[in-house]
């Protein structure tokens, strides 16, 4: 399984333009009282994979699951609250070891 963003270059490029708009924002917005973080989520069972990518997914988690969309929107519970305050610039995997 090769990176994602072969063959996806639209979604490729997104991805690389949050990872530089991110850390731009919050230093553009923070005079507002505005944080910018972006949630990087790893493969979220959604309903876009067939079986083959499904289990090949699963197979290089070491959690041994998919993720849910439970799963991002915990994380990004934290940084929305008020307890999250400090929180600015940044883009946390959420992934299930996926990534590592």
């Amino acid at each position: 399984m090769g990176d994602h963003t072969v063959g996806n270059l639209p979604y490729g490029a997104s991805k690389g333009a949050l990872d530089r708009i991110t850390p731009a924002a919050a230093r553009e917005l923070a005079h507002l009282g505005v944080s910018a973080n972006v949630i990087d989520p790893g493969p979220v069972e959604t309903g876009w994979m067939d079986g083959e990518t499904r289990a090949a997914c699963v197979g290089r988690t070491p959690l041994g699951r998919l993720g849910t969309p439970a799963d991002t929107a915990d994380l990004l519970e934290f940084p929305c609250s008020a307890r999250g305050g400090w929180i600015d610039g940044q883009s946390p995997h959420s992934d299930g070891g996926f990534s590592a």
